[in-house]
């Protein structure tokens, strides 16, 4: 990380990864981690316990759906009597296009889905919310206590606001260090997340934590890229790699090499 910090002392910010290439990127590092299929898992745990009542969902930063389809189907097969609201917003038009598609390849006749090619701020979104969700989306908003407190608004009595961010540890340090501002800011992690509650004047619940893995095994550039947020230059990501095998771990079974790669889920309830 020394030798990261002084590489980049008094050179101008990386270049941003453009839409595309940070849709490919992600689906690249999803590829090697286990984090999603991790957060499905909660995310179905949790939506669970809302019963068999009419149920509406916002996901913000949907990306193609392939984290809320299968959400979507559980909450829809609960009982074909159950209507189910499902709402995506994502800024990237070709991912918001997949999230449709994936949410009519449910063919669910008491599932209604929509979908808006837009930041949260901009989305047209109408009406309330059963549960609002973030997953690794807060990072590039604005300002987290504003985001919160409006998607706070955004809940029915007894609703739920989700918020996944990831922590400030070894992995996300190379964000704070080579990732260009998003609008003026750095990106906000998990601190970030418990700081703007307690600006929203909020009481959340406990925060628990998913203990993810990234496998090193076949990381490309374009995962190395996607894990820094920036286009690495070719003097950069012998750096950034080596710097990813000093702080990974051994799997006890297989030997392969993975870095930690945990997420925090905040949780906020709306009162009765």
């Amino acid at each position: 990380m020394d030798e990261l910090r002084s590489a980049r002392r008094g050179q101008p910010a990386l270049p941003p990864l453009a839409p595309d290439t940070y849709a490919r990127g992600h689906a690249a590092f999803e590829a090697l981690s286990d984090q999603r299929a991790l957060i499905g898992r909660h995310l179905s745990a949790r939506l669970a316990g809302r019963g068999a009542g009419p149920v509406s969902l916002l996901s913000v930063g949907c990306g193609d759906g392939s984290l809320d389809a299968p959400q979507a189907a559980a909450l829809a097969d609960v009982s074909p009597a159950r209507p189910v609201r499902y709402v995506g917003v994502d800024p990237y038009e070709p991912s918001t296009a997949a999230f449709a598609a994936a949410m009519a390849a449910l063919g669910r006749d008491n599932l209604t889905a929509e979908v808006h090619t837009a930041t949260f701020a901009e989305a047209p979104v109408g009406g309330a919310f059963d549960v609002v969700t973030f997953v690794h989306s807060m990072y590039y908003v604005p300002d987290v206590a504003a985001t919160l407190r409006a998607a706070h608004d955004l809940l029915l009595p007894r609703g739920e606001l989700l918020v996944l961010s990831a922590p400030r540890g070894a992995l996300n340090l190379l964000v704070d260090v080579l990732a260009p501002p998003v609008d003026e800011h750095r990106q906000w992690f998990s601190d970030d997340i418990a700081a703007g509650v307690a600006a929203a004047g909020a009481t959340p619940e406990e925060t628990v934590t998913l203990e993810g893995r990234l496998s090193l095994d076949g990381a490309g550039d374009e995962v190395l890229d996607f894990a820094v947020q920036a286009r690495l230059t070719p003097e950069l990501r012998p750096l950034v790699r080596a710097y990813l095998e000093a702080v990974s771990v051994a799997c006890p079974t297989s030997g392969v090499l993975h870095v930690p790669h945990p997420v925090d889920v905040h949780c906020l309830r709306r009162a009765a």
